[in-house]
């Protein structure tokens, strides 16, 4: 992994889902629940269907760039499925925000809280930037930055590579692209979303297969000791 001039970092953006809790673990555990409920609940099937064509037109519209997704993104896969906009909503309210949450501190990524600690030692601020809704994951993961900013946010309101989600963190904070820092999982959406900020970033991954590439948190550690 390429070495990370922490003292010129002011800010960490951290991408939420799959960064800073594991996006296998929390899947795995959901499909189970979600089976055994469908099992029981044979007419809740289509939840299965929604689900995934909720996930489908989000990626397209991520894209796409479209600006104005608060509505579209639960409008195209009612549409695509022939059901009101309101079903969509419910089961992602239900299915994707509010029953993983049981879950999350099992799938944890390890040592992100003493990463956490670092950066509040050194210094510097933190910010968590998710396509998803923010607050209620970050309490259960026992995490506290300093910003959060989800893409459906009234100012935001676009997903990722958009730039949206970051110029209104740094904005928020008072720091620049060079000042600033990126860590996610997806090269094709965190990854391309800070190249278009300008500000570097690392991706989470364990193929680690290029100098920006890391396996863990605990390998950022050693970085940040004595940083100021």
């Amino acid at each position: 992994m390429e070495q990370i001039e922490w003292s010129l970092v002011r800010l960490v953006i951290f991408d939420l889902d799959g960064t800073l809790y594991s996006q296998r673990c929390i899947r795995r555990r959901m499909l189970w629940e979600l089976g055994l409920h469908c099992l029981r609940h044979p007419s809740e099937l289509t939840s299965l269907q929604v689900i995934a064509e909720f996930r489908r037109a989000r990626e397209r519209l991520a894209d796409e760039g479209v600006v104005g997704i608060r509505d579209l993104q639960y409008r195209r896969p009612a549409s695509n499925l022939g059901i009101a906009p309101e079903q969509v909503a419910e089961v992602i309210r239900e299915w994707i925000e509010e029953r993983p949450l049981r879950h999350l501190r099992r799938c944890r990524s390890t040592a992100v809280e003493e990463l956490f600690e670092a950066l509040r030692e050194s210094g510097k601020s933190i910010a968590i930037f998710s396509d998803y809704p923010v607050e209620a994951k970050v309490g259960v993961l026992g995490l506290v930055p300093d910003f959060i900013a989800a893409a459906d946010d009234p100012e935001i309101d676009c997903l990722k590579p958009h730039t949206a989600g970051l110029d209104y963190l740094m904005s928020r904070s008072g720091f620049t692209p060079e000042q600033s820092l990126m860590i996610g999982d997806r090269e094709d959406r965190d990854g391309a979303c800070a190249r278009r900020a300008g500000m570097r970033y690392l991706i989470k991954t364990p193929s680690a297969r290029a100098p920006h590439h890391f396996r863990g948190f605990q390998e950022l550690l050693p970085g940040l000791v004595g940083v100021k």
